[in-house]
């Protein structure tokens, strides 16, 4: 899984490199173009969305349900945490002292091991199990970009709050949602809540002519690369017999800010 996880982050980061890699000088100057405002200042495009996609390790804290008595999660796909991918847009709708927005996320996890019998006795059998997991959260967003509008520091804390809603499954050998042998059915949704901070470092000062070229011809104004720090108590809100999927974890990825 470290191997995956480091891959990734090497992924996102020859991404970050290619958004800002010098381009070709073009034969019109930037302070030329018509997109410039008067007064001479460099044109800028509005700033009203953010988007960003983030890969992290994930293990959903099913046998926590239990208080110890029961690992049904551990016994069937283990104890290491899996890749877990999510994509987020935001609509940032004030911009004073920093940027708030609300945001709508999602992403996907899967994980596969030995599946249980179908008689509910809880033995192993031959057959291989998924839980697949599809998290949805809706959050109220601040970034402290006053410093990097300002002084052009690249460095922007956040912070999210939210509500999340999980849709879950798992799959016999079959590929069929699983029972349990007592009328139960292997699918459902979760509901919770989230609370994350995190870090954004924001490449536009690596190259500043590509970062103008980027919001000019594409609209974008800000490229970051973002580590998000998250923790999620999907188990129900209060409601029983609802399997938890949340979890303490961390994600890294990619930021544009348009």
């Amino acid at each position: 899984m470290t191997g995956r996880l480091a891959t990734l982050a090497a992924a996102v980061a020859a991404a970050a490199v290619v958004v800002v890699a010098p381009r070709p000088v073009r034969a019109q100057s930037f302070a030329s173009e018509p997109e410039m405002v008067e007064g001479g200042s460099r044109f800028r495009s509005p700033q009203r969305f953010a988007f960003e996609l983030r890969f992290g390790p994930y293990r959903p804290n099913v046998d926590s349900e239990f208080n110890g008595s029961r690992t049904p999660y551990k016994d069937y796909f283990g104890d290491s945490r899996k890749l877990m991918t999510q994509i987020e847009l935001d609509y940032e709708f004030l911009h004073r002292f920093g940027s708030l927005g609300i945001g709508l996320g999602v992403g996907y996890f899967s994980v596969s091991g030995t599946a249980p019998v179908a008689d509910g006795t809880g033995a192993a059998s031959g057959d291989r199990s998924t839980l697949k997991v599809v998290p949805m959260a809706l959050s109220l967003v601040y970034r402290f970009d006053v410093l990097l509008e300002r002084r052009k520091f690249p460095i922007v804390p956040f912070g999210k709050a939210g509500v999340d809603y999980a849709y879950w499954q798992i799959t016999d050998g079959s590929d069929q949602i699983a029972t349990d042998g007592k009328g139960g059915s292997g699918r459902g949704g979760t509901p919770g809540w989230h609370a994350a901070a995190g870090v954004a470092l924001v490449l536009d000062g690596f190259d500043p002519e590509a970062a103008r070229s980027f919001d000019s011809d594409m609209g974008v104004n800000h490229t970051a690369i973002v580590f998000e720090y998250r923790y999620a108590d999907i188990s129900g809100l209060g409601s029983a017999n609802k399997l938890h999927v949340g979890d303490t974890t961390w994600s890294l990825g990619l930021l544009l800010e348009f």
